[in-house]
């Protein structure tokens, strides 16, 4: 009988132990500091993607901030400047939002998860590994001014 209890014990100490160490270890906290800056868009050349889009994000917490968006089609057409906000959270999923609209709401503009890695950012269909948008860091502060 002892010994039955025994071996119990060690199995559920085993158990507890490989529970406790299968935690969240892909999660890491995401700090939006790590968006800080221009980002260019980089082409798709398997698509006709003849777009020119920076992202210029200014963090203001470390899960929110507003983000410049730039879009030109063409050089001789200029450029179109969207004022947007964002929330990130630990695990690197964002919520992009417009400005106020008419009644005073903001609405969704695109839901991402988002990986950096060294001055490349993906954008992720959410809950997927599909890549929707790859981006190369241009610089810490904005381009288009």
């Amino acid at each position: 009988m002892i010994k039955f209890e025994l071996l119990n014990l060690i199995l559920l100490s085993f158990a507890l132990l490989a529970t406790t160490s299968c935690g969240d270890d892909d999660v890491t906290d995401f700090d939006s500091s790590k968006l800080e800056g221009t980002w260019t868009k980089v082409r798709n050349i398997q698509v006709m993607d003849v777009d020119m889009v920076y992202y210029t994000f200014y963090p203001e917490t470390s899960y929110s901030g507003r983000i410049e968006e730039y879009v030109s089609n063409w050089p001789d057409e200029g450029w179109k400047i969207t004022d947007l906000n964002f929330r990130v959270g630990e695990t690197g999923h964002m919520n992009i939002y417009t400005g106020k609209v008419r009644n005073g709401q903001s609405r969704l503009y695109g839901e991402y998860d988002v990986q950096i890695k060294k001055s490349e950012m993906i954008w992720y269909k959410t809950d997927t590994k599909e890549e929707l948008a790859r981006f190369k860091k241009e610089s810490s502060k904005p381009i288009i001014e």
